[in-house]
């Protein structure tokens, strides 16, 4: 319920601010992997990438000038082999949501005061998938994020956005909207 509050607030205030002059298009880099392809916006970082099995993460951080926390977008991605790709929807759906419960409970065991809003159905490069929106202190520091499960074809991908509460949401709203054009291999 609070992370709905928090929504309609903030779309209350985005359509109560008044029209800014044209900007112009914002700069970003694309950043391509054997199994996606993302458009980082400007201020990001190289990947730090960690490799466990068959799975493949990396990390792009955006640093707040002055300070150790940044804007941070996680992509892990594991490999299920060829037959994964050919289950049955259900087998899927279910999939997808036994993905993404241990990479929320992982944030919500080292996250003080950890909130969870609802899955909410998305789709990422024609693939369905789900998102939750969480809100937690780490190390004395408030964070807002996101979390993605989709599955296309032979992977599963889990995907993680975060950014410092209380800084505005321009940051994880690029965050998110770079997330959600990401173009995954088939």
């Amino acid at each position: 319920m609070e992370a709905r509050r928090r929504i309609l607030l903030f779309l209350i205030g985005l359509f109560a601010a008044r029209v800014p002059a044209a900007e112009p298009a914002a700069k970003h880099r694309t950043y391509i992997d054997p199994a996606f392809a993302i458009d980082l916006p400007d201020g990001y970082l190289d990947p730090v990438e960690h490799v466990a099995g068959s799975s493949v993460s990396r990390g792009f951080r955006k640093p707040y000038p002055g300070s150790s926390l940044g804007t941070v977008i996680l992509v892990s991605v594991q490999e299920m082999g060829p037959s994964f790709a050919k289950r049955l929807a259900a087998e899927r759906a279910e999939l997808t949501r036994e993905t993404l419960e241990p990479v929320l409970a992982g944030i919500a065991r080292n996250r003080a005061g950890y909130r969870q809003g609802e899955p909410i159905g998305v789709t990422i490069s024609g693939h369905r998938g789900v998102r939750v929106a969480w809100s937690g202190t780490a190390q004395g520091v408030a964070f807002d994020g996101v979390v993605y499960c989709v599955l296309a074809g032979s992977r599963a991908y889990a995907i993680q956005v975060q950014d410092p509460s209380g800084l505005g949401n321009a940051r994880l709203n690029e965050a998110l909207q770079a997330v959600e054009r990401m173009r995954l291999a088939r």
